[in-house]
């Protein structure tokens, strides 16, 4: 017998209202001005609650689903959500982590069936919601496609791929380079002090994080201004402070250049990559969609939004190697390897501020970075997805464990944010009551 999602929750013991316990922007036609949400206040709470699962407010462009749909069966346990862990001194349930750094969605899949989920602040299973950077880790998984398919080498420097860049300090770093963040760029991946006319400014302008309006006006048949973020890229320089390949430095800019580099060697548009390769394969439920740039390109960096039960099947096809639903979603060999951390790799985390103690960043869970995987635990396979304000996919493979995540967090900084820290503890903990 199927398991409703109604019926799932009551046997949690969860009541309907617990859907619906957070009262959100725009909740009334038309909205008051003060719950009015814009493109100057959307990444904000309490508007961050509504716009991250209406995230079309920017330009999106469409990822469809195919096939059939795979049902994830339920073996709920109503024990999970109550699981008690220690962290900072203070004692948390796995529900009270979540509640406390704004979760939208959580999903617990374990042994391939669904044994914990719960939803909040007016999200539902059908809503949308931005993975934010989580999305990065997707991106290295298709160019693990790629470069199992010949059509890319992660040795070979990335002017090979991308012309325009040529003579530029991304042109002369290493496919590698950019799929591990070791690129030395001179930029600040700051989200809250926009400094006018510094690169990272310009950068965040074109992916529309924050509002360009002087952009999305400008005619490019009369100005060669960039307009969007691939355009902008030849202007990224190298820090002076250290080479490439010295340490992990998080810049969402690398990924840009990764999804320029599959567009380029696939002939297709980042968003159709993704349909045709990952999208049509894991028997999702519901059709994807990616933001674009004021240019009108998918945003590799952290442009994707499903519901939170397919976000989970990626989850389930990395816990498997790149397998399910019957198909070879992601490679099996690039899979490997993403978690199969090299010394110089765990080199490059050491020498990083994520684990630098006096840092506000420091991360006790990451022992390296690789294919925008954030590598927990390379001899058990643990590893993370993540997205600014709380968007996470925990893969354990260890024990066949994925937990997927939605937030519209305080603040973006997910290594800054305090309440973000008993979420990552109770992943852990998560696993260790389901061993």
């Amino acid at each position: 017998m199927r398991i409703t999602l109604a019926s799932a929750f009551i046997a949690m013991g969860i009541s309907a209202a617990a859907l619906a316990d957070t009262k959100v922007a725009m909740d009334s036609v038309p909205a008051a001005p003060e719950n009015q949400v814009t493109l100057s206040n959307w990444s904000n709470q309490p508007f961050n609650h509504w716009s991250f699962k209406n995230t079309g407010i920017h330009p999106s462009l469409m990822v469809p689903r195919s096939g059939a749909i795979t049902e994830i069966p339920y073996a709920l346990n109503a024990d999970i959500q109550n699981v008690k862990f220690e962290f900072g001194g203070e004692t948390y349930s796995v529900r009270d982590a979540m509640i406390g750094d704004d979760t939208d969605g959580i999903v617990v899949v374990k042994d391939g069936k669904i044994v914990y989920e719960e939803y909040f602040n007016g999200f539902g299973p059908h809503d949308h919601h931005l993975w934010a950077s989580s999305t990065k880790s997707m991106v290295g998984q298709i160019m693990g496609l790629l470069i199992e398919e010949g059509k890319v080498d992660p040795n070979a420097k990335v002017d090979n791929y991308v012309a325009e860049l040529k003579g530029t300090h991304f042109g002369e770093r290493s496919v590698r380079d950019i799929l591990n963040m070791v690129s030395a760029l001179d930029y600040n991946e700051d989200y809250v002090n926009f400094v006018p006319g510094e690169i990272s400014t310009e950068y965040f302008r074109r992916l529309g994080f924050i509002p360009a309006f002087d952009l999305m006006a400008l005619d490019p048949t009369k100005d060669d201004t960039p307009r969007g973020v691939f355009r902008l890229m030849p202007q990224f320089e190298q820090t002076e402070d250290f080479a490439p390949g010295h340490k992990f430095e998080y810049h969402s800019p690398n990924v840009d250049v990764a999804g320029l580099i599959i567009s380029r060697v696939t002939g297709q548009p980042l968003q159709t990559v993704i349909a045709e390769k990952v999208w049509s394969k894991l028997g999702v439920e519901h059709d994807a969609f990616m933001l674009a740039d004021v240019d009108y390109n998918a945003i590799a960096t952290g442009g994707f939004n499903t519901t939170l039960r397919d976000f989970a099947r990626v989850g389930l096809a990395m816990a498997n190697n790149g397998t399910y639903n019957g198909e070879q979603v992601f490679s099996e060999k690039w899979v490997k390897d993403t978690f199969a951390l090299t010394n110089e790799e765990r080199e490059h985390m050491a020498n990083s501020n994520y684990k630098d103690t006096s840092s506000p960043a420091y991360d006790t869970w990451l022992e390296g970075y690789k294919n925008y995987l954030w590598v927990h635990d390379s001899e058990k396979r643990i590893g993370t997805f993540r997205g600014v304000f709380g968007q996470h996919l925990y893969i354990n493979q260890d024990q066949d464990l994925v937990i997927a995540t939605f937030s519209s967090a305080e603040s973006a900084s997910n290594a800054a944010r305090e309440t973000n820290k008993p979420r990552l503890a109770a992943f852990d903990a998560v696993a260790e009551q389901l061993k």
